[in-house]
């Protein structure tokens, strides 16, 4: 039996302005032809996954940073907030002057009240990454409030004024929180799951639904959020352009995203 392969998609198969390289999609369809089975671990929710990422092929995708499972088709996972720690959460946010997404796996959520803001940083966003970027995500649906939006699996925020680590240092006995893995054109922000829900458990559940055991895990990635898995994986692999955190929990380094790091490590793996 061949290893069991997850790849974060930002910074890891994907760079930020939408490039996929072509030594990227050639590895994991040549990995799969050989036996191996990759899945896709990302923070995205999957209907923010976009369709060029999903035809490359892959066995399953953990999204939203482990909240929604897919593997082989079926769904194996799906864990949402409580609905009274959502809107504590949401309330103490907007008190901070933050912006917040509330995200679930068929749809992102924003609140009316920020409409302008989020037009301004898709604007600031887009002039940062330069003329060939590719539109930014899908338009979120809008709504009221917090409290009309059910089923919340993942909160996005985006803050001007109030530091990351103190919104982390008020919250983190009661989720999980950690810095955004994608450029922020507001001064800090960060994505917030349920408590004990992140990549590590969504591959945990795509183990349970297969022969695959720890061992056979390889986990490749490049940010804060890829962290977990790759301390979970029997092999963590971080991307040459990865943030500090992820490189201290992996086991080696590959080259950067844009120099074919994904590739150089399937060969150095022997995967293909």
């Amino acid at each position: 039996m061949g290893k069991i392969i997850f790849l974060d998609i930002d910074g890891t198969i994907r760079w930020f302005d939408g490039s996929v390289p072509d030594s990227t999609i050639y590895a994991i369809r040549e990995a799969r032809k050989r036996g191996h089975e990759v899945c896709v671990c990302s923070g995205r929710p999957l209907s923010l996954i976009e369709k060029s990422i999903l035809d490359i092929g892959f066995d399953g995708i953990v999204s939203c940073t482990g909240t929604y499972v897919v593997y082989r088709g079926k769904c194996v996972q799906r864990v949402s907030f409580d609905p009274r720690t959502v809107h504590e959460l949401c309330e103490y946010l907007v008190d901070k002057d933050c912006m917040i997404e509330l995200q679930r796996y068929d749809q992102t959520f924003l609140l009316k009240r920020f409409v302008n803001r989020y037009e301004e940083m898709g604007r600031n966003m887009m002039k940062s990454l330069g003329e060939g970027a590719k539109e930014l995500e899908p338009y979120p649906a809008l709504a009221e409030q917090d409290t009309d939006v059910e089923n919340v699996e993942k909160v996005m925020f985006f803050s001007r004024k109030v530091p990351y680590d103190e919104i982390y240092s008020e919250w983190s006995d009661r989720v999980v929180m950690t810095p955004f893995s994608i450029p922020n054109a507001e001064r800090w922000g960060g994505e917030i799951s349920p408590l004990n829900v992140n990549k590590t458990s969504g591959i945990r559940s795509v183990l349970e639904h297969s022969s695959y055991s720890r061992e056979d895990v390889i986990a490749i990635g490049d940010s804060d959020n890829d962290a977990d898995m790759l301390e979970f994986a029997a092999t963590g692999v971080a991307m040459g352009n990865a943030t500090e955190n992820a490189r201290r929990a992996a086991d080696w380094q590959t080259a950067p995203l844009l120099e074919d790091g994904i590739l150089k490590a399937f060969r150095k793996l022997e995967l293909i």
